[in-house]
Order: structure tokens, then C-alpha cells, then sequence
């Protein structure tokens, strides 16, 4: 039996983007502050906030995710992809969490982990009032066999 052991996670793209009706906000925006993770407090822009924060997602999700998972629903795959949404809402907590991939136990696996994301520290907000903040994450799994 060939042991398959998850080797590398990697962010093939990110969307973040706040969830309002108007579709002209962006992140850039200076009445729009991204949502701070955990150790992102003393970042002073907007954009090395949301940089940070990404990072710190990324980080938690590979060090979270069940590598077993992996190797019994894909012996054969060197490589699969999933998606993964969800929102940070106004108390800076993950919900509605989605996720979508060629094989179910990835996907549970993956909504698995993001629900154990921690609080954010601060929420993000516009205009000084906290709002909800959709992510979107396509990433990219790729297996060592050793």
C-alpha cells in the first residue's frame, strides 16, 4: 500500500471581498477595514492586514488539515483542488462554511478545518460599523509518496 502524505498546500487564488450592495467597494478603500486575525493587530495599513491575514489562514488550514483524508479517498492522485467559502460575520467568527472538490471527504475535510478557524480579532468593517466578510479560497493539494 502506498503511503501518500499531503506535501504542500497551495493557494492557487483568493477572492476577498466585502459582502454589500455596492458593487464599486474594495478592500483599498480607506473607510473598509479588512477583518485581523490573530497576530495581525500591529500591522499599520489595510492592505498588510489583509496580507497577513490571508497568510494566517493559509498557515492554519495546512496545519489543520488531516493528511489521512487524503490518502484513503485519493491513493491513485498526485493532486486534487477545492474550493472553499465562507464568511467572517460581524463578531469576527467563520460560518455559512462551503466547500467543493472532486471528492466528498475533501470537501468535509476542508469545511471541517475552517470552521475551527479561530475569532477574528476585529471584524471587518465599513465606515466603522462591522460587516460581514465573504472568503473565497481555491486551493491546491499536492501528494509526496513516500
Amino acid at each position: 500500500m502506498k503511503n501518500i502524505f499531503l506535501f504542500l498546500f497551495v493557494l492557487i487564488g483568493c477572492s476577498f471581498v466585502f459582502g454589500q450592495e455596492n458593487d464599486s467597494l474594495s478592500v483599498d478603500h480607506e473607510d473598509i477595514k479588512f477583518p485581523v486575525y490573530k497576530g495581525c493587530e500591529k500591522k499599520s495599513s489595510n492592505e498588510d492586514i489583509k496580507k497577513c491575514t490571508i497568510k494566517k489562514i493559509q498557515n492554519f488550514i495546512v496545519v489543520s488539515y488531516d493528511t489521512a483524508i487524503a490518502e484513503v479517498a485519493l491513493p491513485q492522485d498526485k493532486t486534487t483542488q477545492f474550493q472553499l467559502d465562507f464568511i467572517i460575520n460581524k463578531n469576527g467568527k467563520v460560518e455559512q462554511v462551503n466547500a467543493k472538490a472532486h471528492h466528498r471527504a475533501i470537501a468535509i475535510e476542508a469545511i471541517k478545518v475552517a470552521k475551527r478557524i479561530p475569532k477574528f480579532r476585529i471584524p471587518g468593517t465599513l465606515n466603522g460599523e462591522a460587516v460581514d466578510v465573504p472568503i473565497s479560497l481555491l486551493m491546491t493539494i499536492y501528494f509526496n509518496e513516500h
